[in-house]
């Protein structure tokens, strides 16, 4: 797989080549293979790499991270947002009363997503002792064992006894992950509260969501490079077109801009939702075009052109969903 990214040290190589070797031969359809990759990818230290060690995790920097997440992205993006919302989840359960379900995290053992409580999709209400509501998306490997983050004011984490879990709905890719609705009827006893600091938690996985659109990008480009690369036309291979050269060019530019992006500085969480929604709509395009390059073979499952055009529409779709907090809400 190609790099558009900034130079890698030596150990970004390394973490680099790891990934990769461990993905090598995935079949990103293979969902109960995709589903063993978070234990596999935690005994390598790689899963919550970028959690501070005093919450457990392998104190990697940001560039460390981004490279982990883009790798697992270019296969199998399913990865890389469970990878994001993995980091995310371990901020959001810091101190002592967590241990024991950060390392279950930490492991790959169990599944935690965050929410955002002023998203559009999700409404929950505290009455007493009892929290009720309902999310309208919910997007796991696994929503009947999943443990859901909700943040806000009073950021929760709510166990799967307090959850029920409604229809699947029909998606058009991330495909490893099951797209549910949550009713969310339980006692205090299944809701824990956390005293988070909700702006980091949600700037963290924005983040990690823009870098599952970079690794997008960078597996529709290398697709559409390779096909044009070994398909001849006009006695000569696609890629010597003068229009298909320049859309290739184009759109390798265009990708390295953004992973060059993603990998920059933290963003303000404000810049975190407009980085996050630029890079869902720049992955959408260059998988387009990619598509483009492949012609009408494009839409055949056998390429990997057309797969990446859906994992973008479906990660597009949700950001737009978890990034939907209000401006106002941010001042």
């Amino acid at each position: 797989m190609s790099w558009f990214g900034p130079a890698l040290s030596p150990d970004q190589h390394d973490v680099c080549k790891v990934v990769d070797e461990l993905l090598g031969g995935v079949d990103p359809d293979d969902v109960a293979t995709v589903r063993e990759l978070p234990g596999a990818l935690a005994a390598l230290g790689l899963w919550t790499v970028g959690v501070p060690e005093e919450f457990g995790g392998g104190g990697a920097d940001w560039p460390i991270t981004a490279l982990v997440i883009e790798r697992l992205s270019r296969v199998v993006p399913e990865l890389g947002v469970a990878c994001a919302h993995a980091h995310a989840a371990a901020l959001a359960v810091p101190g002592d009363a967590h241990d024991d379900l950060r390392a279950l995290l930490h492991s790959g053992a169990i599944e935690v997503v965050v929410l955002d409580s002023s998203a559009r999709h999700v409404r929950v209400d505290r009455a007493g002792g009892q929290w009720t509501g309902q999310i309208d998306r919910f997007d796991a490997f696994d929503p009947d064992r999943a443990h859901v983050v909700v943040l806000g004011d009073e950021s929760v984490l709510i166990e799967p006894a307090g959850i029920s879990v409604g229809r699947t709905q029909r998606t058009t890719g991330l495909t490893s992950l099951r797209t549910v609705t949550l009713t969310l009827d339980c006692t205090s006893t299944s809701v824990r509260p956390l005293p988070s600091d909700a702006a980091a938690v949600r700037s963290i996985l924005l983040r990690g969501l823009a870098v599952v659109a970079a690794g997008i990008a960078g597996a529709a480009v290398d697709a559409a490079s390779g096909y044009a690369a070994q398909r001849h036309q006009f006695g000569g291979p696609l890629a010597a077109l003068p229009v298909v050269r320049a859309s290739l060019d184009d759109h390798v530019q265009r990708t390295a801009a953004l992973t060059h992006a993603v990998f920059a500085g933290a963003p303000d969480s404000l810049g975190a939702i407009a980085v996050v929604r630029l890079s869902c709509d720049l992955a959408l395009e260059v998988a387009d075009a990619a598509l483009q390059v492949h012609g009408g073979y494009g839409y055949l499952r056998e390429y990997r052109a057309e797969r990446s055009l859906r994992d973008a529409l479906s990660l597009r779709a949700s950001v737009d969903i978890a990034g939907a907090t209000s401006i106002l809400q941010l001042g």
